[in-house]
């Protein structure tokens, strides 16, 4: 994959869609034997519609056997490449790029229960490379399934769900390092519409991982539905494990692009598992929630994305923030259209976000949407130069976003032993202090800027029911025509960037916020964006805050994104 290219789940979209071109397996000859040839080094015909094509696809399935070719959907292996219980014709294949290695779905393969079937024989560590624009895809047909209906596949460590932060053991350990899916040190690798789940963490150590990559790059996650961790009681530290985890070394750009990724821990220790650790190049379209903590390494696009119902990690052994980055990506970066809320229901009061651009770096955050969070009790809300590991930091515009707390304190926050150069302009801020800095923040520049306490709000409609965020109903509320219009400044600088992605952040910086995603608690999946954003005018005065007024604004988004199929 190109740098630039932008890929989404709805691959008939023309317009993002990214090519995978097939190439041709070369046929292994043993010197030994002179002309021995593999009978499975040719894969079979790939189904329509995956990125994946040509005679380069394989498959597996509950029913399957390793004996089989594994070429056709009716002649599956029962184990994929990696698995340590792959053997006969599923060991006989070297994975190459283009190749793609499909699971049927309905399936479960479990990875911590031996006793059940079929049994990965322990944690899958993946070793083989694609090729720029030519990935190896690990995924899914969704028109071959067992049961009824389609379904995702499930890889599952058989360890019992339980939403107790407080276990004295776990069943199962998944491989020396209680992982999952190992991807360390790979490149150009696309992992579609797996189910992970029954993962129980031992110890506070580097494993711990259902997906893990060190020093991989153009790694593509998108479709995954994450669920159903515990952890043993002990002290965390900052979190008992990760989610996704690049665990060492420097990601190369783009690392990963993220996408239609669901983590959700309400059937788990919410207290047990961290969204992300160091890996966040591109996140888009996804939603996160129920979870403890997330650190993130060279972000450089998050967008659209919803954020809720975030915990204090190890037992409260340490401060679980929202979205802490530990150095930003070179160069420019969008933060955008994201809603993050109800953020420490547990009362643990210590859940922030903490951008860190470096030096010579400038990160945009605008059209966001932050709210019911008890961050002011501990001073750490939206934290500017705030990382203790930051020292100088480069530039932070600020622009139209809503920030509610339910707590007096300053929303932004500020370290006075570091240098934070900051513009702050059109935000809405929602909070009874008497103002939304704190005290050290005078070196930043402030434009336009609407402070109002609660009480106002709610006079003017900006509550609970409303998200605090909705276009307001009347022309004549604080929020209208308060900002200035930025269409030749930050969305300017944007809008002319050779990255695509910027490109993209540029066209909805002229937008409000498109409300995140929606998201079914039935199959576990996203729509975005949750609402149609309304255009912000070429000129005269912009609205302050996530939303632009209109005449003819739609009804008001829904107070509880979560919906249920019936």
């Amino acid at each position: 994959m190109k740098a630039n290219c932008y890929r989404t789940a709805a691959r008939s979209n023309a317009l993002k869609r990214c090519s995978y071109p097939a190439i041709v397996l070369i046929l292994k000859v043993s010197l030994v034997c002179l002309v021995s040839v593999s009978a499975f080094a040719a894969g079979g015909a790939c189904p329509a519609g995956l990125p994946v094509t040509g005679n380069n696809c394989y498959f597996i399935a509950a029913n399957g056997a390793d004996t089989n070719n594994g070429t056709s959907e009716s002649t599956p292996w029962l184990h994929a490449p990696g698995m340590p219980n792959c053997t006969g014709a599923c060991a006989s294949v070297t994975p190459a790029a283009g190749n793609g290695f499909i699971f049927r779905g309905g399936d479960t393969w479990h990875m911590g229960n031996s006793a059940l079937g079929p049994y990965t024989g322990g944690m899958w560590t993946f070793q083989w490379n694609g090729a720029a624009n030519n990935p190896i895809y690990i995924g899914v047909d969704q028109r071959w399934f067992a049961g009824a209906a389609w379904a995702r596949p499930i890889l599952n460590g058989d360890n019992p769900l339980s939403t107790s932060t407080t276990l004295p053991g776990c069943t199962y350990n998944v491989g020396a390092n209680n992982s999952f899916l190992v991807l360390d040190g790979l490149s150009h690798i696309t992992v579609d519409n797996l189910e992970f789940m029954g993962m129980c963490s031992h110890s506070d150590s580097n494993g711990n991982v259902m997906v893990s990559y060190s020093y991989g790059s153009d790694m593509l996650f998108e479709n995954l539905y994450f669920h159903g961790w515990t952890h043993q009681q002990f002290n965390c530290g900052t979190q008992c494990f990760a989610i996704f985890a690049f665990r060492g070394g420097s990601p190369s750009a783009p690392a990963e692009t993220i996408h239609n990724v669901v983590i959700d821990g309400a059937d788990s220790d919410p207290a047990g598992a961290g969204a992300f650790y160091a890996a966040a190049w591109v996140v888009y379209d996804s939603v996160f929630r129920n979870v403890a903590q997330t650190i993130v390494r060279l972000p450089h696009v998050w967008h659209d994305n919803l954020v809720e119902y975030w915990y204090a990690p190890g037992d409260h052994a340490a401060h679980g923030n929202v979205w802490e980055s530990t150095g930003d990506a070179p160069g420019t970066n969008a933060f955008y259209n994201n809603i993050f809320r109800h953020l420490s229901p547990d009362g643990a009061g210590q859940v922030g976000i903490w951008p860190l651009p470096p030096v010579g770096t400038t990160g945009y955050w605008f059209n966001n949407l932050v709210y019911d969070t008890h961050g002011g009790i501990s001073g750490n809300y939206f934290n500017v130069g705030q990382n203790g590991n930051s020292g100088n930091q480069g530039t932070l515009v600020i622009f139209n976003n809503t920030f509610e707390q339910n707590v007096s304190g300053a929303i932004i926050q500020c370290n006075s032993t570091y240098s934070h150069p900051f513009t702050a302009a059109n935000n809405h801020y929602i909070d009874d202090a008497s103002s939304p800095y704190s005290s050290p923040c005078t070196g930043g520049t402030f434009a336009t800027e609407l402070l109002m306490n609660h009480s106002t709000a709610t006079s003017q409609g900006y509550t609970a029911s409303e998200t605090y965020a909705y276009s307001p109903t009347s022309s004549t509320n604080s929020t209208v025509g308060e900002g200035t219009n930025e269409t030749s400044s930050f969305c300017s600088v944007l809008s002319n960037s050779s990255d695509t992605l910027l490109q993209a952040a540029g066209t909805a910086c002229q937008y409000d916020t498109g409300y995140a995603c929606s998201y079914n608690s039935g199959n576990h999946t996203v729509t975005c964006p949750a609402r149609t954003a309304t255009a912000r005018p070429a000129s005269g005065p912009w609205d302050a805050g996530a939303y632009e007024f209109s005449a003819i604004d739609p009804p008001g988004p829904p107070s509880d994104l979560v919906a249920t199929p019936q």
